[in-house]
């Protein structure tokens, strides 16, 4: 775990103070189908607290990723929004990537670059899209820059890198921003994987679970 400080945070108080006086709105609303609606709302603005995170984290990202690349070494990145993979692929035009914007041939054409040309060193890999059916043993480093919300979701990224041809340890890091909803998400992922039914039961019901949590 990468604890990081964000660079706006005067941005994310204010989204925070907005969710909590919506969150007092919603504790308040006696009619069923009403709190359902605003439910739906409350995961909006929880989305945008990570989103603000994640934007507020990528100077250390960048510095991190810059490190791993100096060393020569090669690198998964995880995000799960378009407009982070565009700040991180201006940060490195060279890096290749597969988002749910790649048809199959540029997934494919990008999964082999980094796979087989050495100076391939970085993919940016969206959480939907490259979750799972993918082979990226030429790295061993793994960041997540955004978090999925189920133990099943990191697993199945880190299970990328950790595949039959992987010779080295793998080694995965999470950035979290301090004092964010990151810290949150990540504890109760760690939680929940503790939970049988997250193991038994299926994806959206592991979703609703951390979502009520948080």
């Amino acid at each position: 775990v990468v604890p990081c400080e964000i660079s706006n945070r005067e941005e994310y108080n204010a989204a925070l103070n907005d969710l909590a006086s919506y969150l007092k709105k919603y504790k308040q609303a006696t009619d069923a189908q009403v709190a359902r609606s605003m439910k739906g709302e409350i995961m909006v603005r929880i989305n945008v607290l990570k989103n603000i995170s994640a934007r507020g984290k990528l100077n250390a990202v960048k510095d991190y990723i810059s490190d791993v690349l100096e060393s020569g070494e090669k690198i998964v990145v995880f995000i799960h929004q378009k407009e982070v993979c565009g700040l991180l692929m201006q940060a490195f035009p060279k890096a290749v990537t597969i988002t749910g914007d790649d048809d199959m041939v540029t997934r494919q054409k990008n999964i082999d670059s980094f796979q087989n040309d050495p100076d391939t060193k970085i993919i940016l890999c969206s959480i939907k899209a490259a979750g799972v059916g993918i082979t990226l043993t030429a790295a061993s480093i793994v960041a997540f820059v955004e978090l999925p919300w189920t133990a099943a979701d990191t697993d199945q990224c880190e299970d990328r890198c950790h595949r039959i041809g992987q010779k080295d340890a793998v080694n995965c890091l999470y950035f979290l921003g301090k004092n964010t909803i990151d810290e949150q998400i990540y504890d109760l992922i760690q939680e929940k994987r503790k939970v049988s039914d997250i193991i038994t039961g299926g994806r959206d019901e592991a979703l609703k679970n951390t979502v009520d949590s948080i």
